[in-house]
């Protein structure tokens, strides 16, 4: 199975949705990436993500163009628009699901602030991507 996190930036909840899935599922084949990649993934992922004991690829935001000849079983949407607002690049997939999650780096200058929304994000991840793992992932396996 293929599973495609797909954000604007690939700089924080897209790569924290990958780690936290491939904690979860380290069979699956899991990607990340932006539409618009940043040049480095924000530091504050790799320490928040330590802190919950799931480590973080250290590598650079990815572009949709990248892995844009695969094919997805599902792509997962991350970021702070609807599903209707997010514009979905040329990809191939089976599904789609959107989980919104606001962008912990708008408007936020307070590093301790910053820190904690991201905190916030991680732990709404890992109670979306675990109920994901359970109600979509597991039961493909059981058959």
């Amino acid at each position: 199975m293929k599973i495609l996190f797909l954000s604007l930036r690939n700089c924080c909840r897209s790569q924290i949705a990958e780690a936290i899935l491939k904690h979860i599922e380290p069979n699956l084949e899991i990607y990340s990436a932006g539409i618009d990649p940043a040049p480095e993934i924000n530091p504050v992922v790799f320490e928040i993500m330590k802190e919950a004991g799931i480590p973080v690829n250290e590598k650079k935001p990815s572009a949709f163009t990248e892995i844009a000849g695969l094919e997805f079983d599902y792509l997962i949407t991350v970021g702070d628009s609807t599903i209707e607002e997010f514009k979905i690049p040329p990809l191939k997939y089976k599904q789609k699901i959107h989980l919104g999650f606001h962008n912990p780096f708008k408007n936020q200058k307070d590093i301790h602030k910053i820190k904690e929304s991201c905190r916030e994000i991680r732990d709404e991840i890992m109670v979306e991507l675990d109920y994901f793992s359970h109600h979509y992932i597991q039961p493909t396996k059981a058959r």
